[in-house]
């Protein structure tokens, strides 16, 4: 069974017992069965220090509710297909991150991936829905509709739909 966390686990993995080298996300930060929905803050180029112990500059993701997370491949495609190609769209909006066994570095080891679905934050959307049934004309309608957060267009389809019917065309 899944759960969703909004915020890194306390867990007991190894990998804790030396904070100062894990600064950033990883799969050490979720409990068996947990996602964490976390919100993009914004995405840039750092040096890190590599698996060699060289320095190495990559993309790395910066959350507004858990630590930083290195940006590969596969995860920036997954966002991409979400959010759009340009990572700077990628701001404010959020990913649902899980742990997972790959092939990697000639092992299988744990690692993060982001689930090809925008996640249900939960957010509160009264205002949003608001705005939409303050609407007067479609194109007005179609303005605020548009301007929703990819994420939370689909718990509010109903009400768009709804005010179809009500402003003038």
């Amino acid at each position: 069974m899944t759960q969703l966390v909004f915020e890194p686990s306390k867990t007991t993995h190894w990998k804790n017992l030396f904070p100062n080298k894990m600064m950033l996300l990883g799969s050490q930060n979720l409990n068996d069965g947990e996602e964490l929905i976390a919100t993009i803050k914004y995405v840039e180029i750092q040096e890190i220090l590599n698996q060699n112990g060289k320095k190495e500059s990559v993309p790395v993701v910066q959350f507004t509710n858990a630590p930083p997370m290195v940006l590969n491949v596969t995860n920036s495609r997954t966002i991409a297909s979400l959010y759009g190609e340009h990572y700077d769209h990628w701001v404010g909006c959020s990913i649902q991150i899980y742990a997972t066994k790959v092939k990697a570095f000639g092992t299988e080891q744990m690692a993060l991936r982001i689930r090809e679905a925008i996640p249900d934050t939960q957010q509160d959307i009264k205002a949003l829905e608001d705005r939409l049934k303050s609407c007067s004309s479609m194109a007005e309608l179609q303005k605020v509709f548009m301007a929703i957060p990819k994420h939370l267009k689909p718990r509010l389809i109903a009400v768009k739909d709804e005010m179809k019917g009500k402003v003038d065309a």
